[in-house]
């Protein structure tokens, strides 16, 4: 083997392992105190652009999840406005079958109508009110009669994988002048009962026609209970519908939560570092770091074997 002065190959080599061990060193440290086996695009380019894409499925999951605990506050609000509706329409109908008997003066079916109106008041103010954060949902006057309630239950644009909706039907205007309606055509009752026009027949206490005439006469107030019937039947539907999207926002939750566990174990899987691991890989590195000082020590002195052979 040659003595060499101006190129020590083996201190080049001595040399490469040390800076080998000190950057495997470097990146173990780096690893243990993130917590991460991809710290940059360099350490696995592939693995973060797949890490990127599952951490985005991951936060729109989340939102979504919100989304759906969203839907179910604002069926929850309707369903309880709809359930007072039914409260008094339900006593509506006792006080109609009970006018129905013609057991009664004028005045008690006088008494009995200004309790029927008074109830129907009541019918339109729930209607008014009943709104989530300022969206109305009862009084037809919303986005939701015209464009329904859509409800982005998934992570992506695919409308029928990630949304649910309901139509805008559902929501058109429910108050006293439509509940019990015929909407196809007028019909006007031998009792002077105007079914096109709901159960009121007007908009205050003094205008309402219908229930008037429906506690006319107890002839009148059986005709009456049709359309209470139908009114009753209407919220009935409501609910049914209410209840069957609340059913199927509880399994959109629950496959979202399914969703975000198995994208968070792959997003792990590729991200996270082996503590134990990087340990070792740090041990194994800290020895060959030290190791391969000592030795470039040594290598660095071969040259002087040179000086010896000049001198001799």
């Amino acid at each position: 083997m040659p003595i060499i002065v101006n190129t020590n190959i083996t201190a080049l080599k001595t040399q490469k392992s040390l800076n080998s061990a000190t950057s495997t060193l470097e990146q173990s440290l780096e690893r243990m105190s993130t917590g991460l086996k991809i710290n940059r695009a360099g350490d696995d380019a592939a693995g973060l652009y797949v890490a990127t894409g599952l951490n985005t499925q991951i936060r729109g999951s989340k939102v979504a999840q919100d989304n759906v605990e969203t839907g179910n506050n604002v069926l929850s609000i309707m369903e309880g406005d709809l359930d007072v509706i039914l409260d008094n329409l339900n006593r509506i109908r006792d006080l109609t079958v009970q006018a129905a008997n013609s057991v009664y003066s004028e005045d008690a079916m006088t008494a009995m109508a200004d309790e029927v109106k008074q109830r129907l008041l009541e019918i339109n103010r729930v209607s008014d009110a009943s709104n989530f954060n300022g969206l109305t949902l009862l009084d037809g006057n919303s986005n939701l009669a015209d464009q329904g309630l859509r409800l982005q239950v998934g992570a992506n644009a695919d409308e029928a994988g990630n949304c649910i909706k309901i139509e805008a039907e559902f929501f058109a205007k429910l108050n006293s002048s439509t509940l019990g309606a015929k909407t196809t055509e007028g019909i006007q009752l031998d009792s002077g009962i105007d079914a096109k026009k709901g159960l009121a027949g007007g908009d205050t206490a003094e205008t309402m026609t219908n229930v008037n005439a429906a506690f006319a006469s107890a002839s009148a107030a059986a005709q009456y209970i049709n359309m209470l019937d139908t009114a009753i039947n209407d919220i009935s539907n409501k609910k049914a519908t209410i209840g069957a999207t609340m059913n199927r926002l509880d399994a959109a939750a629950s496959s979202l939560t399914t969703t975000i566990e198995n994208n968070t174990a792959a997003k792990s899987t590729i991200m996270d570092a082996d503590i134990a691991e990087e340990s070792a890989e740090y041990t194994k590195a800290q020895i060959l770091q030290q190791t391969s000082s000592a030795l470039l020590v040594q290598a660095n002195a071969l040259p002087q074997i040179a000086i010896s052979l000049v001198q001799g």
